[in-house]
């Protein structure tokens, strides 16, 4: 009678079972996809707690962005990126995308960063301004130092990798503004161009800056005692010859230890003066509108004492030992005035000048210097 009843109540009732089983079936499949995400993210987070791919602190980087980390719980990360934006990514969404833990096995990581340059301009000359820019960007690590590649032959600019190291990666904007800034003036000055991939009609507008840049310039080496000795004449000359550099702020104008040729006048902007003390940079002095830097090595070929960065946007003169042979060749009675020059800045810089109760070694002193710098001078410059 039981089992009468059962089979009975179930073949009146077997169209409502059916469509309890088939709508039980809706729900479980909705309840399903309800609950992937949520038991997908619990089990990554179970993933990421056993495995530690990461840790509060680290820095990665997923896909184009970089964030630190700044919580990890079961079901998501929780990051703050290098723009000050939080975001919060599920485990499961982490888990199926590759992450650069940039903090392990440690905080050096290589950075690349890509720009065009002028088909004309030769490789080698462009690698070498890229890489200067690079190397003197503050926050680029000196090791691993920094490389340059040719990457690709694009329609209308040669592409070029530039490969550098970091440690701090929340700066990691302002690290690549700073290649980029320097790039732009280091291309100027080597005259490299950024080619558009279209063809643009350009009026050209530097004539008179040129020449009013020039016209200061030959006011600032009129004073100057270095060259009292020129005519008009030859100072034209000088200055024709001569090119005007511009330099963004943080640039690295001469380096202590370096060999150089060359000095600079100060025609715009400030620059400082340091020296490396005890593994130290201490900054000695400034740079201003009129100033003249380097001549020591431009006349008698010795290092440079020191290390000049610009403090803002800078334009110098820059006069060549080539350049100042030719001037000196059709004047050589200024080699006498310039070994004058030489030896009472020498004295100055060894405080001998000041001590007026020691004349006679002040004295004795200069024209040892004298004698030393017309020597250094012909030989030099080859009189």
């Amino acid at each position: 009678i039981a089992l009468l009843l059962v089979l009975t109540v179930g073949y009146h009732a077997e169209g409502y079972l059916a469509t309890l089983l088939a709508g039980s079936g809706i729900v479980a499949i909705v309840l399903g996809f309800a609950t992937q995400d949520l038991f997908g993210g619990i089990i990554s987070g179970i993933a990421l707690q056993i495995s530690k791919p990461y840790k509060v602190g680290d820095w990665l980087q997923i896909q184009d962005r970089f964030a630190e980390v700044m919580e990890i719980n079961w079901r998501s990360t929780r990051l703050r990126t290098n723009d000050g934006i939080y975001l919060d990514i599920p485990n499961y969404q982490i888990a199926r995308n590759p992450i650069i833990n940039l903090h392990y096995p440690t905080q050096v990581h290589a950075m690349r960063l890509r720009v065009g340059a002028d088909y004309e301009v030769p490789p080698n000359r462009v690698k070498d301004a890229l890489h200067r820019a690079a190397v003197s960007a503050e926050g680029v690590l000196p090791d691993p130092p920094v490389k340059v590649f040719v990457m690709d032959f694009a329609e209308s600019a040669v592409i070029y990798e530039i490969k550098f190291s970091m440690g701090n990666h929340r700066a990691y904007n302002d690290i690549c503004d700073a290649i980029r800034t320097n790039i732009w003036y280091e291309f100027r000055r080597q005259q490299i161009t950024i080619p558009f991939p279209i063809r643009t009609l350009h009026v050209q507008r530097g004539a008179k800056r040129t020449g009013d840049a020039q016209a200061e310039a030959r006011a600032i080496l009129r004073s100057e005692p270095l060259f009292s000795c020129l005519n008009d004449i030859q100072l034209q000359n000088l200055l024709q010859n001569s090119p005007i550099h511009r330099y963004g702020r943080g640039e690295r104008l001469i380096e202590e230890g370096d060999a150089g040729d060359t000095m600079f006048i100060m025609l715009r902007g400030s620059a400082a003066v340091s020296i490396a003390r005890n593994g130290t940079s201490v900054r000695v002095g400034a740079m201003r509108q009129g100033d003249c830097f380097g001549e020591f090595s431009l006349l008698t070929g010795e290092r440079r004492s020191a290390t000049v960065r610009a403090e803002n946007d800078c334009e110098v003169l820059e006069i060549s030992q080539p350049v100042m042979a030719e001037v000196l060749r059709e004047s050589p009675e200024c080699l006498t005035a310039l070994s004058e020059l030489l030896a009472k800045r020498q004295l100055e810089g060894e405080g001998l000048v000041k001590d007026a109760t020691r004349p006679q070694e002040q004295e004795k002193k200069e024209s040892e210097y004298r004698s030393s710098f017309l020597r250094r001078l012909r030989t030099v410059f080859e009189l």
